[in-house]
């Protein structure tokens, strides 16, 4: 029993030493994306996919998702983006209405033009929604990408779309981060840290289901 519980010691230690590294990291990547990922450095792309983020429980748009689609309808509004996707699927806020569609609306609002906009209404990752995103904007002959959301996602979106294939995509953050208050944005940024550990599983477990002869539809079972 002595050795089973100084094995668990050591492995929480361990564990915890990874995730305030991996906090650290992430803490440092939001403030280097807010610097460096603005809507002024961004050059003329073809389409902007705005990441899908939480809703509130009165099934309306949070704050950092409403922040989001201003970010890409500012970017509609000068000239840098022809179109937008807002890819969000379901959930337990919104079990009837995607998170896309909300977001969708949220832009009409503010005076994005109908016709710039799209909705992929089934991702209910990261993952997903640029597996299902950058399909779509192929479709619409779209090459030059811009990803928009959080400073403290933008990392892990491109880390992301690197493993899918695309590593040119542009980024643009989300402007208003610093006005969250403080408890909030470290769950925020904790969560974030755990995510990227969360998405390394997913996608080394892709690439295994892959290497067994699986194609994208079967190993979507699997990995969301």
């Amino acid at each position: 029993m002595g050795v089973i519980w100084r094995l668990l010691r050591l492995g929480f230690r361990v564990g915890l030493a990874v995730f305030l590294l991996t906090l650290g990291a992430v803490f440092y990547a939001e403030g280097r994306m807010a610097r460096e990922a603005t809507p002024e450095a961004l050059e003329v792309a073809d389409l902007g996919i705005v990441l899908g983020a939480s809703v509130d429980g009165d099934g309306r748009l949070a704050y950092n998702s409403r922040r989001r689609v201003a970010a890409g309808v500012a970017l509609l509004e000068a000239g840098k983006i022809e179109r937008l996707i807002f890819s969000g699927g379901l959930g337990g806020n919104h079990p009837e209405t995607p998170a896309a569609m909300l977001m969708r609306d949220h832009a009409l609002a503010l005076g994005a033009p109908a016709e710039a906009l799209s909705v992929e209404p089934h991702a209910v990752s990261t993952f997903e929604n640029l597996r299902f995103a950058f399909p779509m904007a192929a479709a619409m002959g779209a090459d030059r990408l811009v990803l928009v959301s959080d400073p403290s996602h933008l990392a892990r979106s491109w880390a992301l779309a690197r493993f899918l294939g695309r590593p040119d995509v542009a980024l643009v953050s989300a402007h208003g981060v610093e006005t969250v208050w403080w408890p909030h944005r470290a769950v925020g940024l904790g969560r974030e840290a755990l995510a990227w550990w969360l998405n390394i599983g997913k996608a080394a477990a892709w690439t295994g289901l892959g290497a067994l002869g699986l194609d994208p539809d079967q190993r979507a079972e699997w990995v969301r």
